[in-house]
């Protein structure tokens, strides 16, 4: 027997990273692996998001290229104008750039539930648990902490650590003190 199937999964997280993390082990061969969803139900929630190429690479070795297709729209440039319409700077994308794969604008919450629903086909209807809240090892072989950037599993790992000091990405807006001529 395969120690693969031995192993027993779990993953705290139903985002896109404990999604595609769950596929990526069934892919490679691990059966027992199951996700924890905190919230009561997955729902297609947030705003739009790129999938550069390599991450479109990895879903598409996943075997979700047509669906992923379906869903979002292959972005070939990446355009700054000024206020009056007027273009600052521009680069392509994805296959415009010559990547072998496309980058796409896809809304997060739809791109969740494509990869939410590949889960259940391929894994079964209960490798994906709401309302189940993981903050901690259990009696499982390995836990994968997908669970987002305050995450109890990471919390209880590190318990010294704190809450994080930031995100990669800040978005905001300077407060208007002067005119700009």
């Amino acid at each position: 027997m395969d120690r693969r199937q031995l192993v027993r999964i779990v993953i705290a997280g139903a985002g896109i990273g404990g999604l595609t993390a769950a596929l990526s082990l069934h892919a490679a061969g691990f059966e027992d692996v199951t996700v924890h969803e905190a919230a009561p139900e997955i729902r297609p929630l947030g705003v739009g998001i790129n999938l550069l190429p390599h991450a479109v690479r990895e879903l598409t070795e996943l075997g979700l290229a047509d669906r992923l297709d379906r869903i979002g729209v292959a972005t070939a440039e990446l355009a700054y104008f000024n206020r009056y319409g007027e273009p600052i700077w521009s680069e392509p994308r994805g296959l415009a750039a010559g990547y072998a794969w496309p980058q796409y604008s896809v809304h997060r919450g739809r791109l969740q539930m494509l990869l939410l629903e590949a889960v259940v086909e391929r894994l079964g209807p209960g490798a994906v648990r709401t309302g189940s809240r993981i903050t901690g090892p259990g009696s499982e072989d390995l836990l994968v902490g997908a669970d987002g950037i305050h995450s109890a599993v990471r919390a209880h790992l590190y318990p010294g650590e704190g809450p994080p000091r930031g995100t990669a990405w800040s978005c905001g807006a300077a407060p208007r003190t002067a005119s700009r001529s």
